[in-house]
């Protein structure tokens, strides 16, 4: 419980600079390409794991290939083309946080699916951190555009998706075969859109453009999706993804600083709601890592 706690914090630093890396990557590298050469390079990130472990029966295994295939294209390949495109029309923080929709398809998803109860404390707090990101975004309509938050909100349903059948599959199968498998089982579809929009891929190679590569690649796609899966094999699919989803205020954090947003009552309103509903989750988890020792 401790590890997977742990692992969900280090998660949240991991995401909360995904939407700044995000828009410096429209501007050096096609959005498509991008995810299909992450893909790899987060593939080969657990490529000594596989080889070490001989855990490529696991990953090639016919019962397995279609969660697999769902855990890839929904949390990898088709939700990730959709944000960065989405960058094209909106700015990091208001995709941060408009991420946080997720949590109604989480709460939703997780009931049906996973049977999993939902107490009034787990839903003030989470309740809590949509406030904040609403208010967050209250203060910068100016920076709103419909199209980009659109695409935003009706893409990260397919995240819940892909966490379902991984938390079905965590059970029995390593975190990092997994993670290998959302990297590897992504490859198909990317290639077939790049080749569907091979008239629009760009690369601008630079310092900026191989930083983008190696934060995708290693650390998003690698590292992040290890914790990430570590999480959620032993924590509430909601909690989790309801703390996962407090990263808007590290986000726009960061996103002051470069120079994105500038930080106002607004924002800073917003950042106490998110921090403190996520605090108040995080206050519920470590309760029951205690009750579980």
């Amino acid at each position: 419980m401790i590890k997977a706690y742990s692992s969900l914090f280090f998660f949240w630093l991991i995401i909360g600079f995904a939407p700044i890396i995000g828009g410096v990557s429209v501007k050096v590298i096609d959005n498509i390409l991008l995810v299909f050469i992450a893909s790899v390079l987060g593939f080969l990130y657990f490529l000594p794991y596989l080889i070490k472990n001989e855990s490529f029966n696991t990953l090639f295994n016919k019962n397995n290939f279609l969660p697999f295939l769902v855990i890839a294209n929904f949390g990898s390949a088709l939700p990730f083309c959709c944000l960065l495109y989405a960058l094209n029309f909106t700015t990091p923080a208001n995709t941060a946080i408009l991420n946080q929709f997720e949590l109604l398809y989480s709460f939703i998803f997780s009931i049906i699916f996973l049977k999993e109860k939902v107490t009034a404390k787990q839903v003030i707090a989470s309740l809590l951190i949509i406030l904040g990101g609403v208010v967050l975004m209250s203060g910068s309509f100016k920076n709103i555009n419909l199209k980009g938050d659109l695409i935003v909100i009706f893409s990260v349903w397919m995240f819940q998706v892909s966490h379902i059948a991984a938390k079905k599959l965590s059970v029995n199968i390593p975190c990092q075969v997994l993670a290998a498998a959302k990297n590897l089982y992504a490859l198909p579809l990317m290639a077939v859109l790049l080749l569907m929009y091979s008239d629009t891929i760009f690369i601008k190679p630079g310092i900026a453009f191989y930083g983008v590569l190696f934060y995708m690649g290693i650390i998003r796609y690698g590292l992040s999706y290890l914790l990430w899966f570590w999480a959620i094999q032993k924590l509430s699919l909601p909690k989790v993804t309801a703390i996962a989803l407090s990263y808007p205020a590290l986000t726009l954090i960061l996103s002051c600083l470069f120079g994105y947003d500038k930080l106002n009552l607004y924002n800073m309103t917003g950042l106490i709601l998110s921090m403190l509903g996520a605090l108040l989750l995080s206050r519920m988890m470590s309760k029951e890592a205690k009750n579980a020792k």
